[in-house]
């Protein structure tokens, strides 16, 4: 599972990547509460930092596979 935790603003700017799940980090404990604690999710945001909250959150939570993405879309050449 692929999830975007950047703001709507940033999405529209910016663009998403194809195939993510665009849930703000906001938004993340009530959609976390529907999705499987078992699927490995790899988390992304502009540069990382709040993709690694996320990701630290969603451990705590139970989540077994969470992990996010350095650089985050930044590092992908999406500004």
């Amino acid at each position: 599972m692929l999830i975007d935790v950047r703001e709507p603003m940033e999405w529209a700017t910016t663009g998403t990547l194809p195939g993510a799940e665009l849930i703000s980090l906001a938004g993340l404990p009530a959609a976390a509460e529907m999705m499987d604690r078992s699927t490995p999710i790899l988390i992304v945001c502009a540069t990382g930092a709040r993709s690694t909250t996320a990701a630290a959150w969603l451990t705590s939570m139970g989540f077994e596979r969470p992990a996010s993405l350095a650089g985050g879309v930044v590092a992908l050449g999406m500004r």
